[in-house]
């Protein structure tokens, strides 16, 4: 949830962060003690490079996963073709 606030030279923003970032990112707090602001970005920018990352690579995966079981379909049903096609390569090799 973000919520705009305007004031003549300043805005208030507010934030919700998942308790979860929040717990991740406490050393940051607690051992540099930065202004807000920049805790909000570093929030969200390790937010961004860690769990985005970790979503494109679950997506991709179940692409694959997905993509193998077409892939195999499509090999069964062309079977028969390869196997009729190395019969009469090997009859006609053989002059039979």
């Amino acid at each position: 949830m973000l919520t705009l606030r305007a004031n003549k030279n300043m805005k208030e923003v507010i934030v919700k962060i998942p308790k979860r970032m929040l717990n991740e990112n406490e050393h940051t707090v607690v051992h540099q003690e930065p202004e807000r602001g920049e805790f909000v970005y570093i929030s969200t920018k390790r937010y961004v490079t860690d769990y985005e990352s970790n979503n494109i690579r679950e997506e991709m995966m179940k692409g694959y996963i997905e993509m193998s079981q077409i892939n195999l379909k499509i090999a069964m049903e062309c079977l028969h073709v390869d196997i009729e096609a190395q019969h009469t390569v090997e009859r006609l090799v053989s002059g039979g």
